[in-house]
């Protein structure tokens, strides 16, 4: 092969190296392009996703949740007031039964009723109608100590005597109407809501044996509630004092306890037993007359 031949093939190999070599450019530069448009295009279309407490199996209501019935799983749609943290749920309780794959959210763990928080322990609430006489004209409010007092009339059917007593006493009001506490000043209720709820009522705290006491005297008698004043916020009792305003001495507070009228209950019967002190009557003026040896006192008339 002659020297010129050997010229045009090396050129021919040259160009088609240049040839080859713009083409696989070309090629593989549209490869990365179609792969990071697909990548952008996936990522435009997935669904972020967030951790969540899952339960993997079923969860009991009113069972503690052990740590291993629960973990943390990527969700595709967010759940609402959904658990980002196993501490968060395991043992609590759950109110309803939880399905194994559901998200444990916080609607399965309600704080339960307001006013079962603030039930004293050996109590229990129980509810009354009342009205603004039974109310202390509507001055009663949450918080509040009171005595409950019945008024029984007479009945013939069953020989009940009229009579007043004093049903339970230092009875602490837990709501009033539908409050808990007072409502911040400001608020006007609706009207139209004031018109529909005729009734109110008061909730007491009763001592868990006279729970029923208090539903006999109900349903037989007459309710009053009677309000007590307020005490230092120490809550300290006042000390009684003598009219000078110095405080009692033993002695005195022995006596004053001793004198205490101790409650009972009153029947008509002996209210009008009671009689009433007697007039005084004052004496007329009187004049001694002396006759001999004999005295006589005359009175005069007015």
């Amino acid at each position: 092969m002659s020297s010129s031949t050997l010229k045009v093939v090396t050129v021919v190999l040259v160009l088609l190296a240049f040839v080859l070599a713009g083409v696989s450019y070309y090629v593989f530069h549209s490869y990365a392009e179609d792969a990071q448009k697909a990548a952008e295009t996936a990522k435009k279309e997935s669904t972020p996703q967030v951790l969540a407490v899952v339960a993997v199996k079923p969860l009991p209501a009113y069972k503690p949740i052990d740590r291993d019935a629960v973990a943390l799983v990527p969700v595709s749609v967010t759940p609402t007031q959904y658990f980002s943290n196993l501490d968060d749920v395991v043992g609590h309780q759950p109110l309803v039964d939880i399905d194994a794959g559901a998200p444990v959210t916080a609607r399965y763990f309600k704080e339960g009723n307001a006013l079962a928080r603030v039930i004293p322990a050996g109590f229990q609430a129980l509810s009354i109608e009342v009205t603004d006489v039974i109310a202390v004209g509507d001055f009663v409010r949450p918080g509040d100590i009171v005595d409950v007092l019945l008024y029984l009339r007479s009945d013939t059917t069953d020989q009940t005597v009229t009579q007043a007593r004093v049903l339970l006493k230092d009875v602490r009001v837990l709501a009033y109407e539908d409050r808990i506490i007072d409502r911040p000043e400001g608020i006007k209720d609706d009207q139209g809501n004031q018109q529909v709820r005729h009734q109110r009522t008061a909730v007491l705290a009763v001592p868990e044996a006279d729970v029923t006491k208090l539903m006999l005297g109900v349903s037989k008698g007459e309710i009053r509630l009677a309000l007590h004043g307020q005490t230092p916020q120490d809550g300290t009792a006042t000390t009684p004092v003598a009219d000078n305003g110095l405080p009692l001495t033993p002695k005195a507070l022995e006596t004053l306890n001793a004198n205490k009228v101790p409650d009972k209950a009153y029947t008509g019967a002996q209210l009008g037993r009671i009689t009433p002190p007697a007039k005084s009557r004052t004496a007329k003026p009187a004049v001694e007359v002396i006759r001999g040896s004999t005295k006589e006192r005359v009175t005069t008339s007015n």
